[in-house]
């Protein structure tokens, strides 16, 4: 079954919305869609918490120049969700375009009505 926040959206409309915030580095769409209390794990393994996730996309640190999404799994229940999301990125790093494949896992839950990312974590693919 699948699970509705308060405004009627899906888990998958919401990584949608994630997935543009992320390609403009819209900051107030990536605040109310990112839990205060996220975990994110980087591709080096290292913990990013929300403040920082949010600052790299306001410095440029990072800045995706394109998302093109190959494949997503999504799973509901409860208010509770995860999505696993594998697409070929483009980022800009010191100015050059670098394209990767990449595995974004995050753990979604409604929070004060709406779906958040709580924890999460990306990964390069072959």
């Amino acid at each position: 079954m699948t699970s509705l926040d308060d405004a009627g959206q899906t888990l998958d409309a919401a990584e949608d919305e994630l997935l543009a915030a992320m390609r403009s580095s819209d900051l107030v769409a990536l605040d109310k869609l990112i839990s205060d209390d996220l975990i994110f794990v980087g591709p080096q393994g290292h913990a990013i918490t929300k403040e920082a996730d949010l600052e790299s996309h306001r410095t440029g640190t990072t800045n995706f120049e394109r998302i093109d999404e190959t494949e997503r799994r999504s799973v509901t229940a409860g208010g509770r969700g995860t999505t696993d999301t594998e697409a070929i990125a483009v980022l800009r790093i010191d100015g050059a375009p670098i394209q990767m494949r990449l595995l974004w896992h995050r753990e979604w839950q409604i929070v004060d009505g709406q779906w958040k990312v709580v924890a999460g974590s990306v990964v390069g693919i072959e």
